[in-house]
This record gives structure tokens, C-alpha cells and sequence, in this order.
């Protein structure tokens, strides 16, 4: 980990016009950390298909790391939210995920993806993010 340290010295002092260049150097150092460890990144709790077969409600409100790859989309609302039934990579099982219409996404079937979702009341995998593989 990157860190960056000023030590003040008597001669110097923290004055707005010394301290806000000092700022932004740490900012621009510091905000590809931040961003390398947002988003879809590996780093997500894998989903854990069998059990939320098992008892979908079990899992509600936790948020997983799904690899798959689209395999229909079965409905789509303007302005709501498309639902869409994907393939997992690592069991090959058939799942509905719903994405909303914010999220701008352009999908097509056969596409991976890496989604960020989140177990809903009902067993809804709702999508947080995702990032095509």
C-alpha cells in the first residue's frame, strides 16, 4: 500500500496555498487504489447456486459475485428493467436475473459477464453491477 506523509517542519506552515497542492498529489495517488478495489472485481463472495436453490430466502439481502453468460432474455419494461436468464459459468446452471434500466446496459445473448447482485425478497437476483468478461 501507497502512503504519503509530510512532516512540518518549524519554517513551515500549513497554510491553504501549501497544503492544497499537497492535496491533490495525494488524491491523484490515492484514487486508483480506491478505484481498483470498487466496482466488479474479483474480490466479491462467489454466488452459491446450490444453496440458493435450495432455499433461495435463506440468502436475502446478502450480495455475491456471479460469473455467467446470457442465455435469453425473457421480458423487458421501458423505463423498469429487463429480466433476463443467464448460464453459470462454473455450475452451468440456468438462473433469472433482473437488470434495472439505470444501469444502461447493452446486452446480448452469449455475452459473459461478471454481476454484482444482491438476493431480494423472493429470491429476485438483482443486479448492482456487472462488467462483460
Amino acid at each position: 500500500m501507497l502512503a504519503v506523509t509530510f512532516a512540518a517542519t518549524p519554517s513551515m506552515s500549513l497554510s491553504p496555498m501549501r497544503f492544497a497542492p499537497r492535496f491533490v498529489l495525494f488524491a491523484a495517488l490515492a484514487a486508483p487504489l480506491l478505484f481498483l478495489t470498487s466496482g466488479c472485481g474479483r474480490s466479491g463472495e462467489p454466488f452459491p447456486v446450490r444453496s440458493f436453490l435450495a432455499a433461495p430466502d435463506n440468502l436475502q439481502g446478502n450480495r455475491y459475485v456471479l460469473e455467467a453468460e446470457i442465455d435469453q432474455q425473457i421480458n423487458w419494461r421501458e423505463g423498469i428493467g429487463r429480466l433476463i436468464a443467464v448460464r453459470t459459468l462454473r455450475d452451468d446452471v440456468r438462473l433469472p436475473l433482473f437488470i434495472s434500466d439505470s444501469l444502461k446496459a447493452n446486452l446480448l445473448v452469449a455475452q459473459r459477464y461478471r454481476f454484482e447482485i444482491t438476493v431480494r425478497k423472493g429470491g429476485l437476483l438483482y443486479v448492482e453491477r456487472l462488467k462483460k468478461l
